[in-house]
C-alpha cells in the first residue's frame, strides 16, 4: 500500500472562508463554521456535512483510540480500533494513507524508532502479525550453524543474549559464540584467554550485553569476574575467532563469584556470591570504572556461589536491567529493586514465604516476571511494584523452569516435560495461548540453562549442548 506525507483534506464549499481549526493535544473537533449551524454532538455519528473534519484531527484521534486500546486491550486490539476509524467515510480512509500516522503507531504501540521495511505502515503490519504468531503458535525452528571443526559438541552454553539481529551465546570454556537470527549461521567466536582456573568452571560466561551506541559492542562476564569488550562491525566483522579485550580484571579470592552480569550502553551490573556484603557490583561503561559495591542480597547464598566454580548447580541469583536503568535482581529466598544512579538506595526488599524461581525473573520495558515455588507467576511495574498480572502454574510445570518476557507476553519453559508456553498478560488474570513441544519425550531428563526471548525468537540451551532458536517473526 502506498503513503504519504499527511495533508489537510479540502473543507465543504459552505465554509470555505472559514478559518481553520486548532489541533489540540486533547484532539479536539474541529470549530463548526460561522454560519448558525450547531457545533457537533459528542456522539460517534455525526454529520460530515456540518463540520469540517481536517487530516491532522482524525489523524491524532486514530492515534489516540489506537493507543488507548492497546492499552486497555492489548496491542493487537489498535488493528481493530484503527479498521472502525477508517471505515467511517472516505475522507477518514484517506487517513490511513499517512506514513506519519503509521511511525508513531508503531513507535507508541510497538516501541520500534527505526524502520526496516518500505513503509511505516508495512512496519506495524510485521509487529502485528509477529505478535500475533505468538498466541497462535506459529513459528520456525532455526538451527544454529556451527563452523566445520567446532568443538561445541562437547561444550555447555550457560547464557543467551538476543539482539534484533543476532543470538549471543556463553559457553564453560569463556567463549561467546556469535549468530545470524535469520539464517542461524555461526558468524563469529569471542574468546577469553586470562586468569587462573578456581575450578572446572570458573570460566564459565555468567552474563552477556549487547550495547548500541555508536558502534554495537558486545560484554560479557565469566564466573571469575573477569569482564571482557568486544566490538561488532558488521562490515568488518571476522569470521572464526577473535581475541576479546579485557576490560576488568577479576578477583574471585576477594570478591567472590560472579554469579550473573547485566547492563545497558551506560553501565555494567554484576551479582556476586561469596562474600558477605557486597552482592553488587556496578561499573561505569563508558569509563569502565567500578563506582559501587554492596548489598547484602547474596549472602546467605555465599557457600551456593563457591558450588558454581565446581559444579554444574542451579543459578544462585539472577539480576536484569531496564531501559530507565532500574535493577531487579532476586535469590530464591529475596527480590530487590533500585536505580543504577542510586544503588544504595533500595527501591522495593520483599521476600516470599514459598520461594522464588530464580530463573523464572526477566524484565521487558518497565515491567517484569518472577514465579514463586507455589506455581503463582507476576507480573509488576518496576518501581512501583504495581501488579500487572498474575499467572498460575501446575506444581509439574515447575521443574527446571526457565522464563522470558516480551511486550505483551510471558514465555515459561519447563525443562522436566520440555514444554514452552506462551501467556497473554493484558490481563489481570494472565491467559495460556499456546503449549509447544520443544523436545520429545525421550529428551525429558535433559536440564535447561538458559532461556532468553525479544520480540520476535526465544532461544533456548540445555546441559547436553543443544540450543534451540524459535522465530515468531513474519517469514
Amino acid at each position: 500500500m502506498s503513503s504519504s506525507s499527511s495533508s489537510s483534506s479540502s473543507s465543504s464549499s459552505s465554509s470555505s472562508s472559514s478559518s481553520q481549526p486548532n489541533v489540540t493535544a486533547q484532539i479536539q473537533p474541529s470549530a463548526p463554521p460561522a454560519d448558525n449551524i450547531d457545533a457537533p454532538s459528542s456522539s460517534r455519528q455525526r454529520s460530515m456535512n456540518n463540520e469540517v473534519w481536517l487530516e491532522p484531527v482524525v489523524e491524532a484521534l486514530a492515534t489516540q483510540l489506537a493507543i488507548d486500546a492497546s492499552h486497555f486491550h492489548g496491542r493487537l486490539s489498535a488493528a481493530s480500533a484503527l479498521a472502525i476509524i477508517f471505515q467511517v467515510c472516505s475522507t477518514w480512509r484517506e487517513v490511513s494513507r499517512s506514513d506519519l500516522l503509521w511511525q508513531r503507531l508503531t513507535r507508541r504501540i510497538w516501541r520500534r524508532t527505526y524502520r526496516l521495511r518500505d513503509t511505516w505502515q508495512l512496519e506495524y503490519i510485521y509487529w502485528h502479525r509477529t505478535a500475533r504468531n505468538f498466541t497462535t503458535g506459529r513459528h520456525a525452528l532455526v538451527v544454529p550453524q556451527y563452523d566445520p571443526g567446532d568443538p561445541h559438541q562437547t561444550l555447555i552454553c550457560r547464557c543467551l543474549t538476543l539482539s534484533d539481529t543476532h543470538l549471543a551465546c556463553g559457553f564453560v570454556d569463556g567463549t561467546v559464540r556469535l549468530f545470524d537470527l535469520l539464517t542461524g549461521v555461526h558468524i563469529t567466536t569471542f574468546w577469553s584467554n586470562h586468569g587462573h582456573l578456581f575450578g572446572p568452571f570458573s570460566q564459565s560466561v555468567s552474563g552477556i550485553v549487547i550495547a548500541n551506541s555508536n558502534l554495537a559492542t558486545i560484554v560479557f562476564a565469566r564466573l571469575d569476574g573477569d569482564v571482557y569488550v568486544a566490538i561488532i562491525n558488521e562490515s568488518e566483522i571476522i569470521s572464526g575467532s577473535i581475541a576479546a579485550r579485557r576490560a576488568i580484571s577479576g578477583d574471585v579470592v576477594n570478591n567472590g563469584v560472579l554469579v550473573e552480569f547485566a547492563g545497558c550502553s551506560r553501565w555494567w551490573i554484576g551479582l556476586f556470591a561469596g562474600h558477605a556484603g557486597g552482592a553488587f557490583q556496578i561499573w561505569d561503561a563508558l569509563t569502565e570504572q567500578r563506582v559501587f559495591v554492596g548489598g547484602s542480597l547474596t549472602d546467605p547464598e555465599t557457600v551456593q556461589g563457591w558450588h558454581m566454580l565446581t559444579e554444574l548447580v542451579e543459578p544462585v541469583g539472577r539480576v536484569r536491567v531496564t531501559e530507565r536503568e532500574f535493577v531487579v535482581a532476586c535469590t530464591s529466598s529475596r527480590l530487590v529493586c533500585f536505580n543504577l544512579r542510586n544503588p544504595e538506595v533500595l527501591l522495593r526488599d520483599v521476600g516470599s514465604t514459598t520461594g522464588f524461581v530464580v530463573g523464572s525473573l526477566d524484565v521487558c520495558q518497565e515491567v517484569f516476571v518472577v514465579v514463586e515455588r507455589n506455581g503463582v507467576g507476576t507480573v509488576r511495574r518496576v518501581g512501583s511494584f504495581e501488579r500487572v498480572s498474575r499467572l498460575r502454574l501446575r506444581g509439574s510445570w515447575l521443574r527446571g523452569l526457565l522464563g522470558g518476557m516480551n511486550l505483551g507476553y510471558v514465555i515459561t519453559y519447563s525443562s522436566g516435560s520440555g514444554l514452552l508456553r506462551v501467556w497473554d498478560i493484558h490481563e489481570p488474570a494472565a491467559r495460556l495461548c499456546i503449549t509447544l513441544v520443544v523436545r520429545d519425550d525421550g529428551e525429558a531428563q535433559v536440564h535447561g540453562n538458559s532461556m532468553v526471548a525479544n520480540q520476535t525468537h526465544v532461544a533456548i540451551s540445555s546441559n547436553d549442548s543443544s540450543i534451540h532458536l524459535l522465530d515468531f517473526s513474519v517469514q
